[in-house]
């Protein structure tokens, strides 16, 4: 702390005689070209970036604010068309044939799948497959869903040892027409 304060009190010292060499004039002057630098920092460092930001900012609302107005037409665009899409598939759309354990064991066998158990009661289907294909079953769902409209109430499934082999336990049930 002594060393800094000496060395303070030392750079005091240098300036004052260094002030007290100058006449009026010189002071004057000097005082003015102190004040000018300071001023000019001040403005290249904090008036200056923020007078170029908000002018970049306003050169660019324009077209954010036509992107805003674009994206929300598109937003109600998608909104009114997936309402009206949705309500002519379900009335131009036949409703599927209620699942079967025919149709069921139909649809294992075309993906090369064999139920261990295939049990229906009443809206329920519930299937138990033992040693099977991961991709295989998830493609029988996905057929499922989409020709019968049968959806995955409940889903265990349980990895094998051998890569893309599990065990599985579904309940599915038929989607109803609306």
């Amino acid at each position: 702390m002594n060393a800094a304060t000496s060395r303070a009190g030392g750079l005091k010292q240098s300036f004052s005689a260094f002030w007290n060499a100058r006449n009026k004039r010189e002071r004057n002057m000097l005082s003015i070209a102190a004040a000018v630098v300071v001023l000019g920092l001040l403005y290249v460092l904090l008036i200056d970036p923020a007078l170029s930001g908000r002018a970049a900012l306003e050169r660019r609302l324009p077209a954010l604010r036509q992107q805003s107005a674009e994206v929300q037409a598109l937003a109600r665009e998608a909104s009114s068309s997936g309402v009206a899409a949705g309500a002519n598939a379900d009335a131009n759309t036949p409703p599927p044939p209620p699942i079967t354990r025919e149709r069921l064991e139909a649809s294992l066998t075309d993906k090369g799948l064999k139920a261990q158990s295939l049990s229906l009661t009443g809206e329920l289907a519930r299937v138990q497959l033992a040693g099977v294909s991961f991709a295989s079953t998830v493609e029988w769902l996905a057929e499922l869903q989409r020709t019968a409209r049968v959806g995955v109430v409940d889903a265990v499934v349980e990895a094998q040892a051998q890569p893309d082999t599990v065990n599985a336990t579904l309940s599915l049930r038929q989607q109803k027409s609306q």
